[in-house]
């Protein structure tokens, strides 16, 4: 093939992606709901987190796994130190590996931490309708490549966390960002173990 055929083929194929992208259905919190569900409940989730804060001289990182169920989202985290971390209903659990001790932080004493820790458990889960009273959603994109913004209605809540947002393709949240109102920011990247 000479450079003019391959030319020809390039520019064919970036106009079928653009006419595919510009046609393509804006995605609703109802489609992406659906979307979500389509994943088996309790699977495992690989991830990768960075947290920056104004208050760190560089960012803090952390990897490990994730699962999530209904009731439940649970943090396996490997580095850069084991521990566990559960969000419940109505709490946080966190336990060290090797300590018969189980940490907990109530909500009902850290509302917004009660609402981010209730937000990523249904969204994990698929569950977008249990959201609606206490964020406003806001979903972008398509079902290929989607977006959906969480900010919270409550002003206790919203003095703390500014804004979660969530980025995927089809039915796989693939970006989790958290941005607080003082500054710090946490990224996870989650990828699927087979």
């Amino acid at each position: 093939m000479n450079w003019r055929a391959a030319l020809r083929n390039a520019s064919i194929a970036l106009v079928s992606a653009w006419v595919g992208w510009a046609y393509a259905e804006p995605i609703s919190v109802a489609r992406l709901e659906h979307l979500l569900q389509a994943q088996p409940p309790g699977r495992t989730l690989h991830f990768d987190e960075v947290h920056e804060s104004p208050w760190l001289t560089a960012p803090a990182t952390s990897s490990g796994s994730m699962r999530s169920t209904a009731t439940m989202l649970e943090k396996q985290v490997d580095q850069p130190r084991r521990e566990t971390w559960r969000i419940l209903d109505d709490r946080l659990e966190w336990t060290a590996p090797g300590s018969a001790e189980t940490k907990q932080l109530l909500f009902s004493q850290a509302p917004a931490a009660g609402e981010l820790g209730k937000a990523l458990r249904h969204v994990l889960a698929g569950d977008l309708a249990a959201l609606g009273d206490d964020f406003r959603l806001l979903p972008g994109g398509d079902e290929h490549l989607w977006t959906l913004r969480l900010t919270p209605r409550r002003t206790d809540v919203a003095r703390v966390l500014q804004e979660l947002e969530l980025q995927g393709s089809g039915p796989d949240v693939q970006v989790i960002m958290v941005r607080e109102t003082r500054g710090d920011r946490t990224t996870t990247r989650l990828t699927h173990q087979p």
